[in-house]
């Protein structure tokens, strides 16, 4: 033996139509001059796992991976997740199994199974919305992962996952591929535009929408073409479409491409055209392919294609425009083509220097040795233990104070909430509704976002309140004082990244849903809610029913007498089931559930655990704080949930003074 790390691979092969099949065939030339590899399509009768350093299995939407898929519950080891979103796939996987997608569905919400829990009463039987994850279970087997961008390593970390993830780029063939010949079996002369659109055209490519903007492109330039190569998702009527716009002639369609002629498409085209929307975080091997090849790439500001330095690709937003602006860009490129050539030599410069294939491969062997090992650097608060998050908060307190007091009463909350709170950019906006300036700081220093605003009860205006760690570092944080379920939120639509909403819903005394709406509104597309509350239905609340005594933390009324409670009294508590339905009343995905403890645990609570073994009920979800994480979405919204509100009836004749 060559003293080599003996790895397996899992992965779907050429001829296979999908791109981690062609990734493969790109990747393994490379990691067999590392590493002692074996590569499965499949786990034969009897694979031993024992017999390999480490076990890799790519992850994607494709009904390729499904077997690989069941696989990597049996046996964990590193995942490698091209996009941090696998509902279509284990959607496919359960069709036809009865309540198979919807235990799926709840043991993604809750980390457990729906006849475990007691919760499948909020869940229903109909579809989830795509961006729905379905993650966890894969996550929850798995002992390290590989994505390609910080934006799916944040998502991997929301879903709870403690192990190591590695971020190592998507490879990067530089091309040497021709696209005159291509050009000359379509017909085109020498100059004439050619905008192409390559791979498995999903609704979120938005294959409608391009083909509209190319129409508007056509009035301007009525000798440009549009090349579309791919599978169509059912969903997606590309001939369709083509006829309905009277495009017949000017677009162009072929099918799924071998390697060598999808290369020597895209190297055919003047742009390369790549939206998607919503993104669920993926790293596009077409973008990859057009990079190594030096063409220009047109894509969606959106997900991990932030990520990519500016100079390289042309980033539109996803709004209404998108139409109109896509068909002014293309207009541009066209009309400039030495813009259009440099923006594509720059992204091909960028992937010499930062993608190759051989780097790739150095990067998986490297981690294949040593994946089982605790990360050397930490780049947030995601990635440190709940003791250093902790230690951090402390130095933002002064000792013997009603701040140092709260914090040690709500650590475990606190440490927590920061755990699962995505990690921002310096481009990046986070709002904490209720901003007491615990947490705050480490929202900025550790999360990384580069504006923080916290909102808190007044009758409007600003405060800036500026505080001082006991090392010399400070925050200035603009606080905005409104009332959240009355006024609008002073922010325009689509301001923030990211919304706290900590420990407030339950001292809400009208309208919750008003609070919800408007975060929703003042959250982007696909940004993230954090969302805790305590639970009325813990073991310490139900130990106190059967003790005879009152559930709530608050159950007396403030003195009227006396000064005003400090801490207003709470209105309403909630289960966590209720709180996944009011997230999904809101517009919101519930991508995780847990509940947790505020700070040290001290009541007795056997009375109650009792009570539940016996009568067969479950365990689960009784601690007392509700953590919740959801992403808004596109579901339909409920503002006024019956089990949440009064219907609105008229008062009967003489139900008002005395009967007569």
């Amino acid at each position: 033996m060559s003293g080599r790390k003996r790895v397996s691979l899992f992965t779907p092969l050429p001829p296979a139509a999908t791109g981690t099949a062609d990734y493969a065939a790109a990747l393994i030339p490379e990691l067999e001059k590392l590493v002692e590899l074996q590569v499965f399509e499949k786990a034969p009768r009897g694979f031993d796992p024992a017999k390999y350093d480490a076990v890799i299995y790519q992850l994607g939407n494709n009904p390729f991976h499904a077997q690989i898929y069941e696989t990597a519950l049996m046996h964990p080891g590193i995942v490698v997740l091209h996009e941090p979103n696998l509902h279509d796939l284990i959607r496919g996987m359960t069709a036809g199994t009865g309540n198979g997608y919807l235990r799926e569905v709840a043991y993604e919400i809750f980390g457990q199974e729906p006849e475990v829990g007691g919760q499948s009463g909020y869940l229903h039987a109909g579809q989830q919305p795509r961006n729905f994850s379905m993650l966890r279970r894969l996550l929850d087997s798995s002992r390290a992962c590989i994505v390609h961008s910080l934006y799916a390593a944040g998502a991997v970390r929301m879903k709870g996952f403690r192990g190591r993830i590695e971020l190592i780029p998507h490879g990067i063939r530089i091309g040497t591929a021709h696209g005159a010949e291509r050009r000359g079996r379509l017909g085109l002369r020498d100059g004439q535009p050619l905008v192409g659109m390559f791979g498995y055209f999903r609704p979120d490519k938005r294959v409608a929408e391009s083909l509209r903007s190319f129409r508007m492109l056509s009035r301007i330039h009525p000798e440009a073409r549009m090349l579309i190569a791919g599978q169509a998702h059912p969903e997606v009527p590309v001939e369709r479409l083509i006829a309905e716009l009277n495009l017949d002639g000017k677009v162009f369609v072929l099918p799924h491409l071998p390697e060598e002629d999808l290369d020597s498409c895209i190297a055919a085209c003047d742009i390369v055209l790549n939206l998607r929307w919503p993104s669920f975080g993926e790293t596009s091997g077409i973008t990859s392919r057009a990079f190594g090849l030096g063409k220009p790439v047109v894509m969606s500001d959106s997900g991990a294609s932030r990520e990519y330095p500016d100079e390289i690709c042309v980033r539109l937003p996803c709004d209404r425009h998108l139409e109109s602006v896509l068909s002014d860009t293309l207009d541009w490129l066209l009309s400039s083509p030495e813009t259009s050539s440099a923006i594509g030599l720059a992204a091909q410069k960028w992937a010499v220097e930062s993608c190759s294939w051989g780097e790739v491969a150095r990067r998986y062997a490297e981690f294949a040795g040593t994946y089982a090992e605790p990360a050397a650097v930490r780049r947030s608060a995601v990635d440190m233990p709940a003791r250093e998050v902790l230690n951090y908060l402390r130095r933002w307190t002064e000792p013997n104070t009603d701040q140092e007091r709260y914090l040690e009463e709500h650590a475990t909350r606190l440490c927590r909430t920061l755990q699962l709170t995505p990690s921002g950019t310096a481009e990046d906006r986070i709002l904490e509704l209720g901003c007491y300036l615990q947490i705050t700081p480490a929202l900025c220093h550790l999360l990384g976002y580069g504006e923080v605003r916290g909102a808190y009860l007044g009758d409007g205006g600003t405060d800036l309140k500026m505080v001082t760690a006991r090392n010399g570092e400070t925050l200035l944080c603009p606080i905005d004082l409104f009332d959240c379920e009355r006024d609008t939120f002073p922010y325009a639509s689509g301001s923030f990244a990211t919304v706290l909403c900590c420990e407030l819903l339950e001292h809400l005394r009208k309208d919750p849903m008003r609070m919800m709406s408007e975060i929703y509104r003042v959250l982007r597309d696909n940004g993230v809610l954090i969302l805790t509350t305590p639970n009325v239905v813990s073991l310490r609340a139900l130990n106190a029913v059967l003790r005879g005594k009152h559930p709530g933390f608050y159950n007396r009324y403030p003195d009227p007498h006396g000064h005003a409670a400090s801490d207003p009294k709470h209105e309403r508590e909630y289960t966590p089931v209720e709180i996944c339905k009011l997230m999904e009343a809101g517009g919101f995905v519930v991508e995780r559930l847990e509940t947790g403890a505020y700070g040290a645990d001290v009541t007795d609570t056997e009375l109650a655990r009792h009570v539940l073994v016996k009568q067969g009920l479950s365990l689960d979800l009784r601690e007392e704080c509700i953590l919740a994480v959801a992403r808004k979405g596109t579901i339909p919204r409920e503002p006024r949930p019956s089990w949440l509100y009064d219907a609105a009836t008229p008062l009967r004749a003489g139900s008002q003074g005395q009967e007569g």
